[in-house]
């Protein structure tokens, strides 16, 4: 077995040497490449040389220079003379423009303020030309028109006597939300003060007043009142409860006298009537409680009127204003709705106030 090893050994060992000597003979040299590039432009150069001294005898000697002068120079003469080249202008800084200012505008006076398009004194059909709506009630003394004044929905009223306009109302809330929308407390104060920046701007400071008002403690009376009565009657009820437990005692012991567990048989049949007792105690208790919270959220309501009283009625006047008329501005928040109306009046007399509901 070691024999036929190695004899594979040598034959592969033969076989790579033959094929090394094979390469060596068939393979150029390394510098046989530009051996054979060098020498083949050698025979090319050689060749161009015969070439050119073959061909010498056959090409035209070049004319002298000078006879071609006068050509080149008449060209010359033809072709227009190059303009000066001409400086550009180097640029000018642009100067900002000068805006004049706008002309000031002197402001507009004031327009001045009428009761609308109406006047003191005017008779009805004036009145009546000088509104452009149609009037939503009307009678013999009174023209009624839903309109709006400085933005704000009002019911216009106006007031004839002997036929002629004396007296003018601005109602700005109507609680029972017929003509306008009933406005709130917090709104009505708001177009109050509103009101009165307005009218203040064209008459003047005005003769202020305000009445306070008791907060309401009728509801907290009445409930204070009904928990006491209820009480009272829990008192006749529980008296009651107990005489019938009472004689029911008596019923329940005469029956079991006679019986071993008689205590409990007693206690057994009169347990409803226990427990009705019961009851009636803890709804009168409740009854009572309740009355006495009412009574201290009525002393509560009472410190508040003396710490931080409500406001009844604000009242801005300007009498004889212009010389022209009275004028009342009234904010009323007694009722359930608050009103708030400006009331005009001619004033021929300044010292008129009789059509006024004061306080």
């Amino acid at each position: 077995m070691d024999e036929v090893k190695w004899a594979w050994v040598l034959l592969v060992a033969a076989t790579l040497a033959l094929l090394i000597r094979l390469a060596m003979w068939f393979l150029p040299e390394p510098g046989w490449r530009s051996a054979k590039v060098t020498q083949a432009a050698e025979v090319l150069s050689s060749e161009t040389g015969v070439v050119e001294e073959a061909a010498a005898p056959f090409i035209a000697t070049p004319e002298p220079e000078v006879a071609a002068a006068p050509a080149v120079a008449e060209n010359i003469a033809r072709e227009p003379a190059p303009e000066p080249a001409v400086a550009e202008p180097a640029p000018t800084a642009v100067e900002p423009a000068v805006t004049e200012p706008a002309p000031v505008v002197p402001p507009s006076p004031p327009p001045v303020y009428n009761l609308r398009l109406t006047r003191w004194g005017m008779s009805r059909a004036d009145v009546e030309a000088a509104e452009l709506n149609e009037p939503i009630r009307e009678n013999a003394t009174t023209l009624v028109y839903a309109t709006t004044t400085l933005e704000l929905p009002c019911v216009l009223t106006y007031y004839f006597e002997e036929g002629r306009l004396t007296r003018a109302r601005l109602s700005f809330a109507d609680p029972d939300g017929v003509d306008i929308p009933p406005l709130n407390a917090a709104q009505a104060q708001r177009r109050f003060l509103f009101l009165r920046e307005q009218l203040r701007s064209r008459y003047g400071q005005p003769v202020q007043r305000t009445f306070h008002q008791p907060r309401d403690v009728s509801g907290l009376q009445r409930t204070a009142e009904q928990q006491e009565e209820l009480a009272q009657q829990y008192d006749v009820e529980i008296a009651e409860a107990e005489q019938r437990l009472q004689k029911q005692r008596d019923v329940l012991t005469k029956r079991f006298r006679r019986w071993s567990n008689a205590k409990e048989m007693v206690e057994r049949g009169l347990a409803p009537y226990e427990r009705d007792i019961r009851d009636l105690r803890q709804w009168k208790k409740d009854a009572l409680a309740r009355a006495d919270q009412s009574r201290r959220d009525i002393q509560a309501h009472r410190s508040a009127d003396t710490a931080q009283p409500l406001i009844g009625v604000m009242l801005a006047r300007w009498p004889y204003a212009r010389e022209a008329q009275n004028i009342e501005l009234r904010l009323d928040c007694r009722g359930s709705s608050p009103r708030l109306d400006v009331r005009y009046e001619a004033a021929p007399k300044a010292s008129g106030w009789g059509y006024f509901n004061d306080l």
